[in-house]
Parts: C-alpha cells; structure tokens; sequence
C-alpha cells in the first residue's frame, strides 16, 4: 500500500493549493499535480474541485479524505505497537504544545526527559490550542499540552497543573495601594490590554466580564502574554496573565500583581480516545506530571505573598 498518496491528498485538501502542498511535501508542484491526476484517474473520480481560486474537495474527495486519516492513524498505531515490543531504546513522541506555555514547560520537563530517555526523538510541535486539538485528532501529533475546556469528545486528558490567574495593574495605579478585600468592580471600566480573538486567554478573559455583565475597554489586542504583560507593568493599561508568564519572566511578588480569586487555568496532556499509548509515551506523560507537580508545590508557597482580587 502506497502510504503516500494518503499523505499527499491530505495536505492538498489542508493547504487547498498544489503549490503550498507542493512546498510542504518538499517536491516539486508539477510532479504533485501529476501525481494527483494519476491517482484520480486510476480511482475513477475526481477528489478536488479545481474550478475555483481555492483547491476543494469534491463529496469522493471527502470520503477519500476520511478513510485516509483512519488508515493513517492505524498505521502509526501500528508502528507504535511494534516499536514497543522491541524495546524502549528507541521511539518517538511528536508533542503539541502553545507556544507561550511551551516557553516554561518544555525547560522543565525536556532535559530530565533525555537524562533518562537519551534515545526518544522528541519532535515539537507549536500552534494555538484550537488547532492542537485538531492536530491531535487528525494524527499530526501523539500528544499534547492543552489548556481546558478541551472542546472535542473523542479527546483524553490527565491534568498536570492548575495555574493561578493574575490581574496586573499599571504601577501608579490607585488600586496598587489598596489592602483588605478587593473587588475587580474597581478596574471593570479601566483600559484593558487583551489577547486576540480565538487565544484561549482571552476565552478566559471574556469570561471574568461576561461574570459581571461588564463590556471591557480593550484598547490593545496582542498575541503575546508576556508583551501585555509588560505593557501593562508600564502604565498602558491592565491585562490579565496566568501564572507562568510572572514564572516565566521571573517576577516578584509586587504590589501591582493580584491573584484574581475563585479563577484557575487547568493545563492538561491530552491524547486520542481509545488509542494506543506507546510505553516511550506513557514515560513522558508520568514524568511530565511529576515535574508539574513539583512546579506546583514551589508556585504554591510563592503565592502567599500576592494579594487577592475577587470576581463579583
């Protein structure tokens, strides 16, 4: 069986263009074009729609499309399964993970990994959360780093760690002296720097004002949690964080940071339902766990020193 025409039509369906899947297959777009042709006239149907400026699949094309993802998935099962049967000296994990949590994460757990593990490739895989999902359950990664509510059934996760949240105010900010019980009803109509649309951080961020029936004044929208923090940090306005970007850029405790009560960001690994876990798998997720959980009880400690905002 020829695996890659499998390979082949899947990425032109996803790129919707013979010249981008052409470059991401690293041949040539004439000999991909050819290929394509050859194997819709051996099948008898047509698989793409070449009418329109974008590339789509025709109905056969997406029932294509859908066999070849199960055939694809079976067969790395497969792999898998064998590689495991021989033994744990060899393997691969391709691991999904955002790339801001990918920023503190993968220090913590890569280098004890490989101590114990030196011959398990690991290859890495950066993307936003929404499309980790679908990677993962398209077969494009075995695992990843996820953020909840994991929006798909067919997806499994064990948590490695609840993140506090943190408000973080311009430092001359009135709010930076205040003591006792405080309430986010003081900041609601503030200027805000906020992430993009679709970021999970700004999902969790709507949410704290859907809460109050506030709409926020955003005047800034980022992609980077560290530049919003930073922003925020020099007077421009508030922003909301979770706890590994203060990790992250190795901030103390100040008076312009606020733990924002009753709010947790769980983080957790997640994988396919129902599939097979490689035993170089199963090793990277126990030791991910171990690692977070040390973070954990470290993060803990540290944050008794924060003052406490609460969500009314």
């Amino acid at each position: 069986m020829d695996f890659r025409q499998f390979e082949y039509v899947t990425i032109v369906a996803e790129e919707k263009s013979i010249s981008k899947a052409a470059e991401r297959l690293y041949i040539s777009q004439p000999s991909l074009s050819q290929y394509i042709i050859r194997l819709e006239n051996s099948l008898g149907v047509k698989l793409f729609d070449r009418t329109a400026t974008a590339i789509t699949l025709t109905f056969a094309g997406e029932k294509y499309i859908e066999t070849a993802k199960n055939i694809i998935n079976l067969n790395n099962q497969l792999t898998r399964e064998l590689n495991d049967i021989v033994n744990l000296k060899k393997g691969r994990i391709i691991l999904g993970v955002p790339s801001q949590a990918g920023t503190y994460i993968l220090p913590l757990i890569l280098p004890r990994f490989y101590e114990e593990f030196p011959n398990i490739e690991i290859i890495i895989e950066e993307n936003i959360v929404s499309e980790l999902e679908q990677m993962l359950l398209d077969g494009r990664v075995d695992i990843a780093i996820l953020a909840l509510p994991v929006q798909h059934e067919k997806i499994q996760y064990e948590a490695i760690m609840n993140e506090k949240m943190f408000l973080i105010a311009p430092f001359k900010h009135p709010i930076c002296k205040m003591t006792g019980n405080i309430k986010f009803n003081l900041v609601k109509n503030e200027k805000f720097i906020m992430l993009k649309k679709g970021q999970r951080m700004r999902l969790i961020s709507d949410e704290i004002f859907s809460r109050m029936e506030v709409k926020p004044n955003v005047i800034l929208e980022i992609a980077n949690l560290a530049v919003a923090y930073r922003l925020a940090a020099s007077g421009m306005g508030f922003t909301i964080v979770p706890e590994n970007v203060l990790c992250l850029l190795n901030t103390k405790p100040k008076e312009s940071h606020f733990i924002i009560d009753d709010l947790e960001h769980t983080l957790v690994v997640a994988y396919r339902k129902g599939e097979y876990i490689t035993r170089a798998t199963r090793e990277f997720i126990i030791k991910l766990k171990k690692v977070m959980d040390e973070e954990y009880t470290l993060r803990s400690k540290n944050s008794e020193d924060y003052k406490k905002i609460h969500i009314e």
